[in-house]
């Protein structure tokens, strides 16, 4: 939902029930399990999702910080894509995300008589 008088977007997500979308984000994460969640709109949002629904703890260390409290030497960012600032991504990913979670959604459930 856009408000031009001030220039937000507001995103929701798709109205499907709670044991779906952790269903989703497990699945999510398995498919992406060699992206970084800072690098993979997909990630990041099956990822929140987990946290959200208490099925995953985040970290209290960055990766950087727990990799130098091991002695080990952490890999530089990829020149090649810009990364998301932390905490900001664009609120087009958002929809394309949640597009896709939807589509998803409705291939689990087609009989599912609920108005979005």
């Amino acid at each position: 939902m856009h408000n031009p008088l001030t220039d937000e977007v507001r995103v929701t997500p798709p109205s499907i029930c709670e044991l779906s979308q952790i269903e989703l984000a497990h699945a999510t994460m398995q498919q992406h399990l060699c992206c970084r969640a800072e690098h993979c709109a997909w990630k990041q949002v099956a990822y929140h999702t987990l946290v959200h629904f208490h099925r995953v703890e985040p970290p209290r260390l960055s990766p950087r910080e727990r990799a130098h409290c091991r002695g080990v030497e952490f890999p530089a960012a990829q020149e090649t894509g810009k990364p998301f600032r932390h905490g900001v991504v664009p609120a087009e990913t958002f929809r394309q995300v949640l597009a896709g979670l939807n589509e998803l959604a409705n291939g689990l459930y087609p009989n599912d008589t609920r108005v979005e």
